[in-house]
């Protein structure tokens, strides 16, 4: 039988590819992860100022971490972060969801959605509301234990003291942390230890001490802080001890930090950006003035914009009055036209 030049190539050719095998197969292990990171809209690289909405990147021009990144929290987790899980009569770890799915009310969109899932162009035809509220906690790691462990709630952000936000779910995802609130809007938790009846509050006093002629907060009874930048000293933006009625309430409260005060406009101003329905105004009375009180249904139906958890329920009293709208607003504001520009 005559000798073919094309059966040795062929021979080598089968030798080839059974060397480099392996090699091909972790290529197209790469192409997979390359194409399932295309299909989420997710980029392969961050600075680690974004915040993530339906699989996608957004930078909001501060620092956030996210669920998934080192010393992030994971409200995804259906297990306790910082505590030991309950068990079931069989010695199972019992398995507890903190979120649920968006649901829109538009028909059209609803079935959009059933059919493909949230996209960033679906999710911004639905969410209209960013609900503020602190934590009365302290840390943006208590706040994480008290929702996540203790009360299986949930919201997408917490504003530590030094300003790092963490964000815990996909803006796609509705969070639990403001009743009727939830399904149109994203939630975030300022730390701070709140709002009193008294000036003069023993809660207060333990948690602000004199430094000279600034206060620092102390953090009493608290081990381990969690706060992200080393050797911060955490101190109200001013000494100014705030007071206000809220929901029919007299209420004082000392000042956000500095950073938590930067921090919340640019983000206020990214979402806005993402979600052009939801306005960079707050509620208002017939003066122009913001409430301080809670809107009827009527009224929180057709509110599309920035909200206090007090605007949400009457028996709320967070953020308080140390949050300045008007300050916040025209912060957030020109954040957002400097975006524009860009």
């Amino acid at each position: 039988m005559p000798h073919d030049p094309m059966t040795d190539a062929h021979a080598q050719l089968r030798s080839v590819l059974r060397q480099y095998a392996g090699v091909f197969a972790a290529f197209a292990l790469l192409g997979v992860v390359a194409a399932a990171r295309l299909s989420t809209g997710v980029a392969p690289t961050r600075d680690g100022d974004e915040i993530v909405v339906c699989g996608e990147y957004v930078d909001i021009g501060t620092p956030v971490v996210l669920w998934h990144d080192p010393g992030g929290y994971d409200a995804y987790s259906e297990l306790p972060r910082f505590s030991t899980p309950e068990l079931d009569a069989a010695g199972v770890p019992v398995r507890k969801r903190r979120y649920a799915e968006r649901r829109p009310a538009a028909v059209e969109l609803a079935a959009e959605v059933a059919e493909a899932g949230w996209s960033r162009k679906r999710l911004a035809q639905h969410v209209d509301q960013f609900v503020i509220h602190f934590d009365v906690c302290g840390t943006a790691r208590r706040c994480f234990e008290i929702l996540q462990d203790k009360r299986a709630l949930s919201v997408h952000f917490m504003l530590d003291v030094d300003g790092t936000i963490y964000q815990t779910l996909d803006l796609k995802e509705r969070a639990w942390h403001a009743t009727v609130a939830n399904d149109r809007a994203v939630g975030i938790e300022i730390a701070h230890i709140g709002a009193y009846p008294a000036p003069g509050h023993p809660v207060m006093r333990s948690w602000y001490r004199k430094d000279g002629e600034e206060l620092r907060i102390a953090f009493p009874g608290v081990k381990e802080t969690g706060i992200r930048t080393p050797g911060f000293v955490a101190r109200p933006a001013t000494t100014t001890l705030y007071e206000g009625e809220i929901n029919g309430d007299r209420i004082w409260m000392h000042d956000f930090t500095k950073e938590q005060h930067a921090a919340l406009a640019k983000l206020t101003a990214a979402l806005a950006r993402v979600f052009p329905k939801l306005a960079l105004d707050v509620p208002r009375d017939a003066e122009g003035v913001p409430l301080r009180r809670a809107l009827d249904p009527t009224e929180f139906a057709a509110w599309r914009g920035v909200l206090g958890h007090y605007h949400v329920q009457p028996n709320k009293n967070d953020p308080g009055p140390a949050l300045d709208w008007e300050r916040l607003l025209r912060e957030a504001r020109a954040e957002h036209e400097r975006a524009a520009r860009r």
